[in-house]
């Protein structure tokens, strides 16, 4: 068995601050003191992160009732019940996933709880590099690139500025699934408040994590050559929602479904 991999927990880490946010027990004293430092930016910042996981759980059954039972999640984050798998197996119990992440904390708790999960399996990878990604045994043999997959990229591009060009990624990812796939994406934005996220933003770079906001415009060009679905590229709360929002712009997200053609 591989040793697991070593984590610094005297540096915040994203994946950890989120988990902080959610309510979670996986988070250190950095994690905390940044994730404390963006609420004083934007107080409502766990509700905001509550709110993008309520959009994967959305997403994950709409695609499921669409008859797309493959996800490929990338940036998956410290396991959360009910995590992604749990939300689409309860619909079709033949639904098969590939979480992928490059924190090994993630990665030691992904691998102890899906070690037994028949149809699930866990890849430690980073987006920045697809080819690896795709390279890895597991990913085939999980999946059947033969038929749809549902590329997840759930609140992760907010970490890469524009200059390094992060559709590029998600683009060569979806480069090797087949017609029929799907793009969900979430993303942060300062349409809504921009001074509040400002401040949050730079909390974050001053910890060392790059963070970056979207405009809609910004946003729906991560899509790249998909075609958006029904309702497009809208603010998080009022993509296909439970119940409508009193507010649409409770939370500073914009998110979207599109398909390859």
């Amino acid at each position: 068995m591989a040793a697991s991999p070593e984590f610094d927990t005297s540096v915040a880490h994203p994946a950890r601050v989120y988990d902080y946010w959610l309510g979670g027990t996986d988070n250190f004293p950095a994690d905390r003191e940044l994730g404390d430092a963006m609420i004083r930016a934007i107080p409502t910042l766990p509700a905001m992160a509550r709110a993008n996981r309520s959009f994967m759980e959305r997403a994950a059954r709409h695609l499921v009732s669409s008859g797309v039972t493959q996800f490929l999640d990338i940036g998956s984050g410290i396991p959360t019940s009910p995590n992604l798998h749990e939300i689409a197996q309860a619909i079709d119990p033949s639904v098969r996933v590939v979480y992928v992440d490059n924190d090994p904390l993630v990665a030691e708790q992904s691998r102890a709880m899906l070690a037994d999960v028949p149809g699930v399996a866990y890849i430690h990878a980073d987006l920045t590099e697809p080819e690896t990604i795709l390279a890895d045994p597991l990913l085939a043999g999980t999946l059947d690139l033969s038929r749809p997959v549902a590329l997840m990229v759930v609140a992760l591009l907010m970490y890469f500025p524009a200059e390094r060009r992060p559709e590029r990624w998600v683009a060569e990812l979806l480069a090797a699934l087949p017609s029929g796939s799907r793009l969900a994406l979430s993303h942060p934005t300062a349409d809504f408040d921009p001074e509040a996220v400002a401040a949050a933003n730079a909390a974050a770079n001053a910890a060392g994590i790059s963070l970056v906001s979207r405009t809609r415009a910004e946003f729906t060009a991560l899509f790249g050559a998909t075609t958006l679905l029904e309702p497009g590229a809208v603010p998080i709360a009022t993509w296909r929602p439970d119940t409508p929002p009193s507010d649409p712009h409770e939370a500073y997200y914009y998110a979207g479904l599109a398909r390859k053609d």
